[in-house]
């Protein structure tokens, strides 16, 4: 299902418009999102954009109420990003069965296209959907597919997606030089061109340079991921990578965009909250979920051998603050060295 929509400005003349994730696909012009989606012409794939931008915006609620009546739908386009959304929607509102259900219906999807030999296009886009959801998420598939197979398929905006999704395998591998290549190759080819897409992937470049210790450069990914997101009020990413970027969030935001820092904070919470129930769900683990935000990011730096001193002068905090929170985070935890720290922390 293709539709072509001209624009007056940007690089969104002459575009095709995909059923699949049309405002991840699509180059709008920065602080013209919302005025974008409103120029689709077809009523199911703009409701789709608006679902997705609501997901973007941190209104979950709103995300899932508008994907809803689309996950069963007939246009299994449709239907792939109703459940992607509605997935990473439902979880973040607590609500597990909900998400794992999203889950299981686009593997069950993925199964039946590879089966039936469906568009390589069609299951491009499945791959997408399940390996999205199974990474991020740290979930295992039931269907097995290698998304790398399948990029050279999928519409620019949804590949340079999947290469935001391929670096954070790579980076929760522990491959932070092979994260950091392949997002930095990413942003090469479409530096801005798909303003979702880039923001993800400056993101997980920022991630990769905290744990190589290159602070200055994942500052200036921070800021080209704002400069994306600020004008039309993309904040999700964010929240959702808090406890990756290592302290980022506090030192960027809570100075100069402290209205923005505190919608941060809130979206970060409610979808640690939902992360952690499936990840105790699947892998058993217990994961630290009594920690404040600031407490997991030094959490964080100290698990990957930064001193109290070096913590301080990152954060602009005293070394006693940070010798202080460490205890705390300590009898939080119910440990007493750091070497238990680890099992603790996301990657």
């Amino acid at each position: 299902m293709n539709y072509v929509l001209s624009h007056q400005e940007g690089n969104c003349l002459g575009v095709t418009i995909r059923a699949a994730m049309p405002l991840m696909n699509n180059a709008y012009p920065v602080g013209k999102c919302r005025e974008f989606i409103e120029t689709i012409p077809d009523e199911d794939v703009r409701a789709i954009a608006w679902g997705e931008y609501y997901y973007y915006s941190g209104q979950a609620e709103l995300a899932a109420k508008t994907m809803e009546p689309y996950q069963g739908s007939a246009d299994p386009e449709l239907r792939y990003s109703a459940n992607l959304v509605c997935f990473f929607a439902s979880f973040t509102r607590g609500r597990i069965q909900e998400a794992m259900s999203a889950f299981e219906q686009m593997q069950t999807d993925l199964q039946n296209d590879l089966r039936v030999g469906s568009s390589p296009a069609l299951r491009a886009i499945g791959a997408f959907a399940v390996t999205a959801s199974s990474v991020l998420l740290h979930l295992p598939m039931t269907v097995d597919v290698d998304l790398r197979q399948y990029i050279s398929c999928l519409p620019d905006g949804m590949k340079l997606w999947a290469c935001y999704m391929l670096a954070h395998k790579m980076y929760l591998e522990q491959n932070y030089n092979g994260s950091l290549a392949i997002a930095e190759l990413a942003l090469s080819i479409h530096p801005q061109l798909f303003p979702v897409a880039a923001i993800y992937v400056h993101l997980v470049a920022a991630m990769n340079l905290m744990s190589l210790r290159r602070v200055e450069e994942a500052k200036r990914h921070i800021a080209q991921a704002w400069a994306l997101a600020q004008p039309d009020d993309l904040i999700e990413p964010f929240g959702e990578h808090h406890g990756l970027l290592q302290g980022l969030i506090e030192l960027f935001f809570q100075k100069d965009y402290s209205e923005a820092f505190e919608k941060i904070i809130a979206i970060t919470y409610s979808f640690s909250a939902g992360w952690r129930k499936i990840h105790r769900l699947v892998s058993r683990q217990e994961v630290a979920d009594n920690l404040t935000t600031t407490e997991f990011s030094i959490a964080m730096l100290y698990n990957r051998g930064w001193t109290a001193k070096e913590i301080a002068a990152y954060m602009n905090l005293s070394p006693r603050t940070i010798t202080n929170a460490i205890q705390i985070i300590y009898q939080k935890l119910g440990i007493s060295s750091k070497r238990e720290l680890g099992q603790f922390m996301l990657a």
